[in-house]
């Protein structure tokens, strides 16, 4: 992203709070519990639901493992070509734009007046903004990207970056549903002690996101929990379905 096109948005909010969290680029936590959640429900709801069937602790982990690995590259990938795409697009419309100003200068020059008109500045208040903004041109393209098509530069991530964070946090999410198997012997009792920890985790999740979200910490917790409990319920009975078919036939 060219420096002309930053925006001073994130500066202020981060100057005025003094935390990060209140910038933009706070809601990347977004991608974080998203992924962190999914880790955590999918790989208990998974390994719940072939426990019934594989029996052995060794084949649950190698399972689980496998499950983790496949999760960690479809979120990687997911995430990645979904911000490319959106990347992608916030460059195309920015070029445009760029376009605009050097083909059609008066349309663009309306435009800008335009805005100010809504803002609720005079007829001599729009000619002072619209003379000061178009004298120079790379102020009058991060003002029409900004005020006319809605983008900041805080909005385009990286691609790898995003991708990479989604796949991390998946994986983090993941390893308390599967550490059990690690070190107990007992398959019934891995599987206990793999559920106690994802509702352990889900609740220090929510209460995580609270931080951001400014929720109670406590009800953020709670919500989280329950939530992901009911994933987890719902991800168990589906697997004993199925274990149980596959079993008949």
């Amino acid at each position: 992203m060219p420096q002309s096109l930053e925006s001073p948005v994130g500066q202020r909010l981060k100057a005025w709070h003094g935390e990060d969290w209140h910038t933009p680029k706070g809601r990347i936590i977004r991608d974080v519990v998203y992924a962190v959640d999914t880790g955590l429900v999918t790989t208990v709801s998974f390994i719940a639901g072939i426990s019934a069937s594989l029996v052995t602790r060794e084949r649950i982990v190698l399972a689980g493992l496998i499950q983790i690995t496949s999760g960690a590259l479809a979120i990687f990938f997911g995430a990645y070509i979904s911000t490319k795409a959106q990347r992608n697009f916030f460059e195309n419309q920015i070029e445009r734009e760029r376009r605009e100003i050097e083909e059609t200068p008066q349309k663009e020059i309306m435009e800008v007046r335009e805005i100010f008109s809504d803002m609720g500045f005079s007829k001599e208040e729009q000619e002072l903004a619209v003379k000061r903004i178009t004298c120079d041109k790379d102020r009058w393209l991060k003002f029409m990207v900004q005020e006319e098509i809605g983008i900041r530069s805080e909005l385009i991530d990286n691609p790898y970056e995003i991708g990479f964070l989604s796949s991390l946090s998946f994986i983090l999410g993941a390893l308390p549903a599967v550490a059990p198997f690690f070190i107990i012997e007992e398959v019934s009792r891995s599987l206990f002690f793999s559920a106690l920890f994802v509702l352990f985790f889900l609740f220090i999740l929510g209460v995580a996101k609270s931080r951001v979200t400014r929720i109670h910490w406590f009800l953020s917790g709670i919500e989280t929990l329950a939530i992901g409990a009911l994933s987890c319920a719902a991800g168990f009975f589906l697997g004993k379905i199925a274990a149980r078919y596959f079993h008949q036939i």
